[in-house]
């Protein structure tokens, strides 16, 4: 729909802004000819106030976007761009993307838990992943982290037990990789765990939007909340300045005009339309007060 409406005024600003330049342009030859009719100026004055007014637009609006040597102060996006991308971060964060608004959003998610919707939810993360951590559990490379971490960690003992051959690191590492696969495909998470883990740690909303959280208390010294000190850090406004300043200022124009170009000729269409209406007020007017034309 929105490519349609563009398309549409695409037609009608440049085609409207002919027809009136055509119709004054018979009109003024009609008369300069002799053939005169009722209403004559009437119709001039309106026709060139149509003119006028889409013609000056349209100039104003190429002069916004385009760099042309024929009409000074033209090509004000290209020049103006930094100023232009400070300005659309400082609106982006000061009205559309802010901490405020980001917590606001995040409170309406973060619905009162359901115990067995959490159970179940949990538990198919865990089926989903399980054989995953089965295949990893039997690599090679975590046999062997567990048999240096065993040589390391036994010392003499381990050696003793590794060259008497009473218990080998292999044979300890696959008793070891042999319990955590048990383990492993016994996990499973129950309304008892959940409970407790509530009872403990508080909702998920009391986690991340409580003051004096124990975790940013004993980490980061500090008794503001987890998204409070997270959105602290987010310099919002940095983010969409450092990636604006990245795109050439032709792209930065590109951008805007992809968004308000529909609504930019539109308004040469009110130009052609103002001004017709507003040279017809003023033949009225001019007329009324008895002034000559």
């Amino acid at each position: 729909m929105k490519d349609r409406k563009t398309r549409m005024t695409d037609h009608i600003a440049p085609w409207l802004i002919l027809i009136v330049f055509v119709c004054l342009v018979l009109t003024l030859i009609a008369s300069l000819s002799g053939f005169t009719f009722s209403q004559q100026t009437l119709l001039i004055q309106v026709l060139l106030g149509g003119f006028i007014g889409g013609i000056t637009n349209k100039i104003a609006i190429t002069m916004l976007f385009e760099k042309k040597w024929y009409l000074p102060g033209s090509g004000v996006l290209l020049k103006k761009h930094r100023d232009i991308i400070r300005s659309l971060a400082l609106t982006v964060e000061t009205h559309l993307v802010n901490s405020e608004m980001l917590q606001a959003e995040m409170k309406k998610l973060l619905k009162p838990v359901n115990n067995d919707k959490a159970e179940e939810i949990i538990n198919n993360v865990i089926d989903e992943f399980r054989d995953d951590v089965r295949e990893y559990l039997l690599s090679q490379k975590v046999h062997d982290e567990i048999r240096d971490a065993l040589r390391t960690k036994l010392g003499f003992l381990g050696k003793f037990l590794n060259v008497t051959r009473i218990k080998e690191y292999d044979e300890m590492t696959d008793a070891i990789v042999g319990e955590l696969q048990e383990r492993m495909d016994r996990l499973r998470v129950s309304k008892e765990m959940i409970l407790r883990t509530i009872q403990k740690v508080g909702t998920l909303e009391d986690f991340l939007f409580r003051p004096n959280n124990e975790l940013v208390l004993r980490h980061y010294h500090s008794d503001r909340s987890i998204v409070q000190l997270f959105f602290d850090n987010l310099d919002i406004k940095s983010m969409v300045a450092d990636k604006l300043a990245t795109y050439p200022p032709s792209k930065v124009r590109d951008i805007i005009e992809e968004n308000i170009r529909s609504h930019l000729l539109w308004l040469e269409v009110f130009g052609v339309l103002l001004g017709m209406l507003f040279a017809g007020a003023l033949y009225f007017v001019m007329r009324a007060l008895s002034i000559p034309m």
